[in-house]
């Protein structure tokens, strides 16, 4: 499970898309299993589920959550390039130029 099996980046983009295009509650446990489910990986996915809010991957959450704070990001999404910080869904092609430069 994990990055090593590749369907991170999917779920990521699947729950970017399901909150800020589909205006779904992405902190439903239902709407992440259903995205889950639907990215055919596989997956298994009330493993996945009981993995991903395990004290493990808390803890990690805890960590990013400092560095976040400590990085100036106040909301979501917020995006870092380097050291340059974009803030909202509207900025994302303005990161993306940023990033490519």
């Amino acid at each position: 499970m994990g990055v090593a099996a590749g369907w991170t980046p999917a779920f990521s983009r699947a729950v970017f898309a399901a909150n800020f295009a589909e205006q779904r509650d992405i902190a439903d446990d239902a709407v992440l299993a259903e995205i889950l489910g639907a990215l055919g990986r596989g997956l298994d996915v009330p493993a996945t589920m009981a993995l991903a809010g395990g004290p493990e991957n808390k803890a990690a959450l805890r960590t990013q959550t400092e560095e976040a704070a400590a990085r100036g990001i106040f909301g979501s999404p917020s995006m870092t390039v380097g050291e340059e910080l974009f803030w909202g869904a509207d900025r994302l092609e303005e990161a993306i130029e940023w990033a490519v430069r």
